[in-house]
């Protein structure tokens, strides 16, 4: 049936739609495919390593259809796609591999294009490459002989092959165009909003009873010691504030640190025993906003991260549902 107007999707969430069905899809198909390909040449067809032939075949699928983004969107939102995608790719374990494969599949093709007068073939760009990383130096199993010798090229078979595995997963960037209006999301690329550092534990020290650390208004970490009933006071006084250093968990890598001016209430419900706060942040209108949270629920993070990588919840229901958590 005829839509009248479209669903609105962020480049983000598309893009992470996008990895997460091309990693499942490959990974359904592979064992279907690495059968066809070992009955097909027999003993020849030898992957070098299982583990990552799926993740590889992964990696080429989503570099091929990339390069169908350049004729779907306009420029600016091509490239923005483009680095979302990687982005979404840009895991702890194997983002460095996977952001550098995929650039390299995409060289390789955008080569092919541009020596396409010259016998260029950008059809078999990535299914060649995507051969080389399965096969390793079994790939001299496929090189083809003239007159006796090697001649570096790949079997014209196999190649037609792995073209036709690969050619079943191009199409989704233009379902998705399709079925959805792409719109710019609030998240920048640059996840990290100014002011924010790594975060680095300080060594930790055993202090005597009554001794209180404190922020500046520099950040510089101050203390002094105070009796138990004079702290009771200090704390007690009606609008009472001071600087602390906030840990904070975000759509990004690691924790960061911030020093913020706290309020009575704030310091009581949401400062520990060490003098330190505990925040989220989310973005909203493309600016960074910021959530206290109860230590407790900030180390047990999963459902909030859940709530941030749920490519099923639009921004508002992520913003919602966050605020939801670090207000209970």
């Amino acid at each position: 049936m005829f839509k009248l107007f479209k669903t609105k999707l962020t480049e983000q969430e598309a893009a992470s739609r996008y990895v997460l069905y091309i990693m499942k899809e490959a990974q359904d198909a592979w064992p279907t495919i690495h059968k066809s390909l070992k009955d097909s040449f027999k003993g020849k067809f030898v992957v070098e390593d299982e583990k990552m032939a799926t993740f590889d075949l992964a990696l080429a699928a989503i570099a091929q259809d990339l390069q169908a983004v350049k004729n779907l969107f306009s420029k600016e939102q091509a490239e923005r796609i483009e680095k979302w995608v990687l982005k979404c790719i840009d895991t702890k374990d194997w983002g460095e591999y996977a952001v550098d494969e995929v650039n390299k599949y995409g060289e390789e093709f955008q080569k092919g294009i541009q020596n396409i007068n010259a016998d260029g073939d950008p059809l078999s760009a990535i299914p060649a490459r995507l051969l080389h990383r399965w096969l390793g130096k079994n790939i001299q199993n496929f090189d083809v002989e003239m007159h006796g010798k090697k001649t570096g090229i790949i079997s014209p078979i196999l190649l037609i092959m792995v073209s036709s595995t690969l050619a079943a997963f191009l199409g989704n960037w233009k379902k998705l165009k399709d079925n959805f209006n792409l719109i710019k999301g609030d998240i920048p690329f640059d996840e990290n909003p100014s002011g924010l550092k790594d975060y680095v534990p300080e060594p930790k020290e055993n202090k005597p009873d009554g001794t209180i650390q404190y922020y500046d208004e520099n950040g510089n970490l101050k203390e002094k010691w105070l009796p138990p009933e004079q702290i009771n006071e200090l704390l007690k006084k009606d609008g009472s504030k001071r600087v602390y250093k906030v840990l904070i968990k975000g759509p990004w890598n690691g924790i960061k640190e911030a020093y913020s001016t706290l309020f009575v209430d704030d310091i009581a419900t949401h400062v520990d025993d060490k003098g330190i706060a505990y925040a989220f942040c989310f973005y909203e209108g493309g600016e960074p906003k910021y959530n206290l949270i109860k230590k407790e629920l900030w180390e047990q993070d999963k459902d909030v991260m859940s709530i941030m990588m749920n490519p099923d919840l639009s921004e508002k229901q992520r913003i919602e549902a966050i605020k939801k958590i670090t207000q209970d």
